[in-house]
């Protein structure tokens, strides 16, 4: 997971921020907790989404205690005392997912890349057991995704033929099984095993678009470069066939996320779900602009707009 599940603070109001700051840094404490003090670096907004759904849907009432931040002590932070079961699933799987997402790595770098990939290969290592102990499934679940996807990209490199549903389809499977596990309910798990695929293909997807100028420079697989043939002149000339990916990745990452929505409407939220719509609402939109048009990017475009319409008047 890339921490592109995240919400639009702006759009919150203070109580709902505050909560969902506390689970934050309740996760983070978990984390240091049950996989030790460097496990803390690991936590991303994708997991507390994850525990907040979790939360959510196991309809316990949560108690909110106050404390302080462990990296800053001056800092005041709530602290979640209940809901010790999502901490640990989400915790557990941040550790299973860091693990293969550090031998992927190692898989596909060189040089001095690899070397500082190989020295966290310990730790990983470590983490991961402690992990699987609890939750081996989990642990053979990301196992085969990291498989299937190596599998499918080997294959699309090998023939040129880039089926975009044959790519996302490892991270959906593996994004849909994480995500019917969040319910005891079995109609529940239904419709967040259909939430959960989509999900993972947008996830795949806007990975893919926001590592599209990285990739066309370090030579690294990404679909949209294999599917539209760029390569690192077209990122600099902005050429059209590189807009065309960008408009295509974009298009695909819409439809994804759609049909997400439309099962996660299905879902009984309580009173977590004004938190959990702003992310997938607000938060989830505006991580695919950033990914479509990075800040920088943005600002740039702006001023160019301001120009265009001072000449025009």
């Amino acid at each position: 997971m890339f921490g592109y599940i995240r919400i639009c603070k702006p759009q919150m109001k203070i109580c709902e921020y505050e909560v969902y700051q506390s689970v934050y840094c309740t996760l983070c404490r978990h984390l240091g907790k049950q996989l030790g003090l460097p496990a803390r670096l690991l936590l991303n907004y994708d997991y507390t989404f994850m525990t907040m759904l979790m939360m959510a849907l196991s309809k316990e009432p949560a108690k909110f205690v106050p404390g302080r931040c462990v990296f800053n002590p001056a800092k005041k932070c709530g602290r979640c005392a209940t809901h010790d079961e999502a901490f640990a699933y989400t915790s557990a799987l941040t550790a299973i997912m860091f693990y293969h997402k550090l031998r992927d790595n190692l898989n596909d770098s060189s040089g001095l890349k690899k070397m500082a990939w190989r020295a966290l290969m310990p730790y990983a290592s470590h983490v991961r057991r402690k992990a699987m102990k609890r939750y081996p499934e989990e642990d053979a679940l990301v196992d085969d995704c990291i498989r299937r996807q190596f599998d499918a990209e080997r294959q699309a490199t090998e023939s040129g033929e880039v089926l975009i549903d044959a790519l996302c389809e490892p991270t959906a499977d593996v994004i849909a099984a994480f995500a019917q596990r969040l319910s005891p309910v079995e109609s529940d798990r239904t419709i967040l095993r259909h939430f959960g695929y989509y999900l993972g293909r947008w996830i795949y997807l806007i990975d893919a678009l926001d590592d599209l100028n990285d990739d066309l420079e370090d030579g690294s697989f990404n679909p949209l470069v294999l599917r539209f043939g760029l390569t690192p002149e077209d990122a600099l000339t902005k050429s059209d066939n590189y807009e065309n990916a960008r408009c295509f990745g974009n298009d695909s990452l819409n439809l994804s996320i759609a049909e997400a929505i439309k099962y996660y409407e299905l879902l009984d939220l309580g009173e977590y779900k004004p938190i959990l719509d702003n992310i997938m609402y607000l938060g989830v939109s505006e991580a695919q602009r950033s990914a479509l048009f990075p800040p920088q990017k943005r600002k740039r475009k702006r001023i160019s707009e301001t120009q265009e319409l001072k000449k025009d008047e």
